[in-house]
């Protein structure tokens, strides 16, 4: 269908325009927007039919019925079959990030690496490091209006940035909010054979890490007792321990890439020692652990890059679908197939019975996280918008997670993880804009996405 705007009269909006002209010691406001004539959906999964939204100046300033529209607001005529959804975010992604170096030279002492070549450069912003990427403009598309973005790299890559998804090219100017949050992984030092540098396995990764919150506390001790005692000597300022001074005083989180029970309890280890609060990222076996991420108050935000069905058990469960008329009309297939499962040997039937429950725990990771009440949230984890469909289709349909529910976690939930649902996450007033327009509900098949607004800038993709 055509969307189509207008101004509510122009006349009255030109008289005004002038009269702003003639005060110029006056703050100008700018043109306020509305879309009108729509289904929101509301976070708790509510709908307001033939509804409206009015925003100015990036921030909702009604949202109701039969709303009076201003009379300087450029209209965006719904024609009561479009919806409203909150503007999806991503909950750490690293888009834009510079590439990892490669063909690193061979270190003279390998055993005490510069910081970088260790891999812990927590000092690095991503507001300061951002490039050209395709995927900013492809999750604009998709309906993402807010992404936190990371940087590439090792055990400490660095901060953690909210950035609206206003434009296809981020600069600083889209930044949403300060650093939230340091990034964290079990990634060991680059290089290869011979160009490769301590640590180099997991467990001098957690070494590496221990020592670099021991120097830092040092560092702090140091620094806050010389502010004090000025005739003793005055510390170094040293930038990559100095940026886990806000990790040591529990200021912000870890955000910790991670996946395997087992290292998700290497972590633990290291919170112990340290005290710092954890937000798990990408988590495919995080369910497994959900009496202790309850007990400790983490959060996950989850991955939906699960794996396929295996072949043997989507043709099994397919079969199983057939009804007894459909079976007994070809029985020749039918013999034909018992006799092939006839012939499978104990161990090939034990691996599938392995392979069945391990899958079934990796595609029901998201909703026992949910139904243990463990906070949980979204992360794209590299997959691509056309990947992210496959994949919520996937897991709906082989879970008890509805496409409602992946909505809520893209959303609210996520802006309550990072932190920043006082203005977004929900349709409300005082709530930054960020909305999508579609004309079906969201992830189904054949829906469209008309209109992404991100802190109040509207992007029309029905146009490309």
């Amino acid at each position: 269908m055509n969307i189509k705007t207008t101004f509510v009269d122009m006349a009255s909006f030109l008289v005004m325009l002038l009269a702003w002209q003639q005060m110029p010691s006056m703050a100008q406001e700018v043109p306020a927007h509305a879309i009108t004539n729509v289904t929101i959906q509301m976070a708790d999964g509510a709908t307001l039919e033939n509804a409206d939204i009015v925003w100015r100046n990036g921030v909702i300033e009604q949202i109701g019925v039969n709303e009076s529209i201003p009379f300087d607001a450029f209209i965006i005529d719904g024609g009561d079959s479009l919806h409203v959804y909150p503007g999806l975010i991503d909950g750490m992604a690293t888009w834009g990030s510079p590439e990892t170096p490669r063909d690193l030279p061979r270190l003279e002492n390998p055993g005490k690496p510069p910081y970088d070549r260790a891999g812990a450069q927590p000092q690095r912003v991503p507001g300061h490091y951002l490039n050209e990427d395709k995927a900013f403009e492809a999750a604009m598309k998709a309906g993402f209006t807010l992404v936190a973005l990371g940087l590439d790299g090792q055990m400490l890559p660095g901060h953690i940035q909210p950035f609206n998804l206003s434009a296809p090219k981020l600069t600083q100017a889209h930044i949403f909010a300060n650093p939230l949050a340091l990034q964290g992984s079990f990634e060991t030092a680059p290089g290869g054979w011979g160009s490769g540098a301590y640590p180099s396995t997991q467990m001098g990764v957690m070494a590496y890490f221990r020592q670099l919150m021991y120097d830092a506390t040092a560092l702090q001790e140091h620094m806050m007792y010389f502010e004090k005692h000025s005739e003793m000597t005055q510390p170094e300022q040293n930038d990559v321990l100095e940026a886990l001074f806000p990790l040591i005083n529990k200021e912000y989180p870890l955000y910790f890439e991670v996946d395997s029970k087992e290292e998700i309890e290497r972590l633990f280890r290291l919170q112990d020692e340290f005290g710092f609060d954890v937000v798990l990222v990408s988590a495919k076996e995080a369910s497994a652990l959900s009496n202790e991420l309850k007990a400790r108050n983490i959060a996950v935000l989850a991955s939906l890059d699960v794996t396929e069905m295996p072949d043997w058990l989507e043709k099994e469960n397919k079969e199983a679908k057939k009804d007894d008329g459909e079976r007994s009309e070809s029985s020749e297939e039918g013999d034909s197939e018992d006799a092939e499962s006839e012939e499978l040997t104990e161990e090939e039937l034990m691996f599938r019975s392995k392979q069945k429950e391990a899958w079934e725990k990796e595609i029901n990771n998201l909703s026992a996280l949910l139904e243990a009440g463990i906070p949980t949230g979204f992360t794209s984890a590299g997959l691509s918008p056309k990947e992210l469909i496959q994949k919520v289709n996937l897991v709906t349909e082989n879970s008890t997670l509805t496409k409602d529910d992946i909505v809520g976690l893209m959303t609210v939930h996520n802006a309550n993880i990072l932190g920043i649902s006082n203005r977004v996450g929900t349709i409300k007033e005082g709530n930054s804009a960020h909305l999508i327009l579609t004309d079906g509900p969201l992830f189904e098949k054949g829906t469209n996405i008309h209109i992404q607004v991100s802190q109040g800038v509207i992007n029309d993709f029905m146009e490309d």
